[in-house]
C-alpha cells in the first residue's frame, strides 16, 4: 500500500510538473542595459503607430520611442500584440521593458502596470452617420440604438443602465476594435460607436460618412507604460525624456505633423471635393500623375494643392492676378518658363517643378513631411517669406526645422512692427498656414477617393495587427 502510494504521489508530481512546463512564462528579457536593446510592446492604431503605404512603421508613438531608444543609445525591437491587455501582459511577465501604444490610465491598467507621467489627455466622443436623421447630444438617446464602446470606457456603465445590453444592441469589445466599429458606423451597420476624439477625426478623412454628434464630459489620460517591479533607471530616464520633449516642443512637433491639419475641413468641404473629384478631376488626372512622376511628388499631393488653389479651374483667377489650376504670379509663370498661364498643362508641369524645387531647397536634415509643409507654404507666400519665417521661428525660440515651429511664426509676417524689420516685408502668413493644412486634409480625402476597395480596405489592415497565440508578432 505504501509503495503503492508512493507511485501516485510520484505520477501526481510528474503530471504538475508536466503541466507546469506547458504553462510557464518564458525567462523575463534582459535590461536594455545589458543587451544594449529596448523591447517596446505596441499595438497598432491610427493615432499611435501604424505602417505607412511602404510597409514602413510610423506614427506619433514610434516617432518618440524611437527618439527615446536613440537617446538613451539602445537599438530597439518593436512588439506587436492584437489588443491593450496583451500589450499589458507582455510587461508583467517581463517580455517587453516598456509599452508605447496611446495606452489610457485607468485602475484596472494600474494593477498590472506602472505608468509615467501622461504625455497626452483625450476626449471621448461619439461617432455616427452623417445622414443619420435621428440628431442626438446625450447618451441617453442612444438607448434604442445599435452601439460600440470599448470595455474600459468610463461611459459603458452608463449605457449599460439605459438598457442597451438587454438585447444586443450594444457591442462590449477591446479598444482595438474601434476602426472597425467606425467602419460598420460609416456602412450603416452600426448607428453608433463610443470612440477616442483623435481616432475619429482621423478616420474621417477616409470613412467620410461620419461626423461627431457630441463630445462626452471628462479626459482620459494617455501615458507610457512600465512593469509595476521593472527598471527604475529606464522609467526615469523616460520621464525625464518627455519632459523635455514637452519643453522643446519636439511632443508638440510630432503630434502637428500628424495630426495638426485634422480639424481645418468641414464635412460640406470633404463633399465638394469629392463632387468635383468626379466632375473635374478626369480631365487633369493623367497630367497630375505625369508631373508627379517628374517632380517626384506624389500626384495626390500635387492634386490636393491644385484643388486649394482653383477647385481645378484651369481659368481661376485672384484678385491678385494669380491665374490658372495651378495658381501661379506671373513672377513664378516667367521663372518656369509658361507662357500661357492658363493651359492646364503648362500650369500643372510648372507649379509642380516649382513646389519640387523649393522642397529640395530645405536642409536635407528636416523630416520629409515637415519640409513639404514648409514647401507648400512657400509655394503660397513665395520662398523669400518662407525663409522669414523661419528666421522668425528661431528668433521666437520655435524650432524652424519643424512644421510646428514655424506655422506659428508665420503669421507674425502680418505685424507691421515685425515685417518693417525683414528685407522681404510683410506677408499674409497665416493664410499660407490654412492653406497648407487644408491640402494635408485634401490629400488624404483624395488618396483614399482614389484608391481601389481593395488598396482601401488594405490601408485599414495598417492598423491592424494578425491574431496572435502563444507569441506576439515581432517586427
Amino acid at each position: 500500500m505504501h509503495s503503492a502510494y508512493k507511485h501516485v504521489v510520484g505520477v501526481a508530481l510528474l503530471l504538475a510538473l508536466m503541466l507546469s512546463s506547458c504553462t510557464r512564462q518564458p525567462a523575463p528579457i534582459p535590461l536594455p542595459q545589458q543587451s544594449g536593446e529596448l523591447v517596446v510592446a505596441m499595438r497598432l492604431s491610427p493615432t499611435t503607430v501604424y505602417r505607412d503605404s511602404s510597409g514602413e512603421l510610423a506614427g506619433p508613438d514610434y516617432e518618440l520611442v524611437s527618439a527615446f531608444a536613440a537617446w538613451q543609445g539602445f537599438r530597439l525591437r518593436c512588439v506587436f500584440f492584437e489588443r491593450d491587455r496583451q500589450v499589458l501582459e507582455a510587461l508583467d511577465h517581463g517580455q517587453a521593458h516598456m509599452a508605447a501604444s496611446g495606452l489610457t490610465v485607468t485602475e484596472a491598467a494600474r494593477t498590472v502596470a506602472r505608468f509615467g507621467t501622461p504625455y497626452q489627455q483625450r476626449r471621448q466622443v461619439v461617432a455616427v452617420r452623417r445622414d443619420d436623421p435621428r440628431p442626438a447630444d446625450r447618451l441617453s438617446e442612444l438607448a434604442t440604438r445599435r452601439g460600440w464602446i470599448a470595455a474600459d470606457a468610463p461611459q459603458l456603465r452608463q449605457l449599460q443602465a439605459n438598457g442597451e445590453q438587454r438585447d444586443g444592441r450594444l457591442v462590449v469589445a477591446d479598444a482595438s476594435g474601434a476602426v472597425d466599429a467606425l467602419q460598420q458606423v460609416n456602412d450603416g451597420e452600426r448607428d453608433f460607436a463610443v470612440v477616442d476624439s483623435l481616432l475619429l477625426a482621423r478616420m474621417r478623412h477616409w470613412l467620410i460618412n461620419l461626423e461627431q454628434a457630441f463630445v462626452l464630459p471628462g479626459e482620459r489620460p494617455v501615458a507610457w507604460a512600465f512593469p509595476r517591479y521593472g527598471d527604475q533607471a529606464l522609467f526615469a530616464a523616460a520621464e525625464e525624456f518627455l519632459r523635455r520633449a514637452r519643453t522643446d516642443g519636439t511632443l508638440l512637433s510630432v503630434y502637428d505633423r500628424h495630426f495638426g491639419h485634422l480639424q481645418r475641413l468641414e464635412s460640406s468641404d470633404i463633399d465638394q471635393m469629392l463632387e468635383f473629384r468626379l466632375s473635374r478631376l478626369p480631365q487633369y488626372r493623367e497630367l497630375f500623375r505625369q508631373a508627379g512622376q517628374i517632380s517626384g511628388i506624389d500626384w495626390h499631393w500635387l492634386a490636393a494643392l491644385a484643388y486649394q488653389e482653383s477647385k481645378w479651374d484651369p481659368q481661376a483667377t485672384s484678385y491678385t492676378n494669380v491665374r490658372g489650376i495651378m495658381m501661379l504670379t506671373e513672377s513664378t509663370a516667367e521663372q518656369m518658363g509658361v507662357n500661357n498661364r492658363l493651359d492646364p498643362r503648362q500650369s500643372i508641369f510648372a507649379g509642380a517643378r516649382y513646389l519640387a524645387g523649393i522642397v529640395e531647397s530645405l536642409p536635407a536634415s528636416i523630416q520629409l513631411e515637415d519640409r513639404l509643409s514648409m514647401a507648400l507654404a512657400g509655394y503660397n507666400l513665395g520662398e523669400g517669406h518662407l525663409r522669414a519665417g523661419r528666421r522668425l521661428a528661431a528668433a521666437m525660440h520655435l524650432d524652424p526645422d519643424t512644421w510646428a515651429g514655424v506655422k506659428r511664426a508665420l503669421p507674425e509676417l502680418a505685424r507691421p512692427d515685425i515685417a518693417a524689420r525683414l528685407v522681404s516685408g510683410p506677408a499674409r502668413g497665416g493664410e499660407a498656414v490654412i492653406l497648407v493644412e487644408n491640402v494635408r486634409s485634401y490629400y488624404e480625402v483624395l488618396s483614399a477617393a482614389e484608391s481601389s476597395p481593395l488598396t482601401r480596405r488594405s490601408r485599414f489592415e495598417f492598423y491592424r495587427t494578425p491574431p496572435v497565440a502563444a507569441d506576439p508578432i515581432i517586427w
